[in-house]
């Protein structure tokens, strides 16, 4: 009787367990949509969108601050407003994963811009130049 207790106790804590284990990593995993996805479910909840910058269609408004421009996955484009602000690596033909929701109009009101990057790392080729904004402006010395 006592072996039988014992061993129902483990296998409900291996259970339980397994069950905590479980719903941690399924909270830690976010997804994100393509535009083609988030166009499709027409989802207006909180979600992420991943898509690359459409040349051309960044624009600033310097008085509110907002950001609008599209993002693409080769098939959709969605419109995206944003007041965050985003990183350096921020330009024309660079992925985002924009954390927000579907607006009306079918924009995407984005509270957050991470910028994809590519993890090779490798010297410039003859010719070829950095990006302007990837490098942080000279500090001025104070003599």
């Amino acid at each position: 009787m006592s072996r039988r207790v014992t061993l129902l106790g483990l296998v409900l804590t291996g259970a339980s367990l397994l069950v905590l284990v479980g719903v941690g990593l399924s909270s830690a995993v976010v997804y994100y949509r393509t535009p083609t996805e988030l166009l499709a479910a027409h989802d207006t909840g909180a979600t992420r969108l991943y898509g690359l910058v459409v040349p051309g269609s960044v624009r600033t408004d310097p008085t509110t601050h907002r950001l609008d421009f599209r993002v693409t996955d080769g098939t959709d484009t969605v419109a995206v407003e944003s007041t965050a602000l985003p990183t350096a690596l921020f330009r024309d033909g660079v992925g985002v994963v924009l954390e927000g929701r579907l607006g009306t109009g079918g924009v995407f009101v984005a509270d957050n811009i991470l910028i994809k990057h590519s993890e090779v790392y490798e010297a410039l080729k003859p010719g070829q130049t950095i990006p302007p904004g990837v490098l942080p402006s000279p500090l001025s010395v104070a003599p």
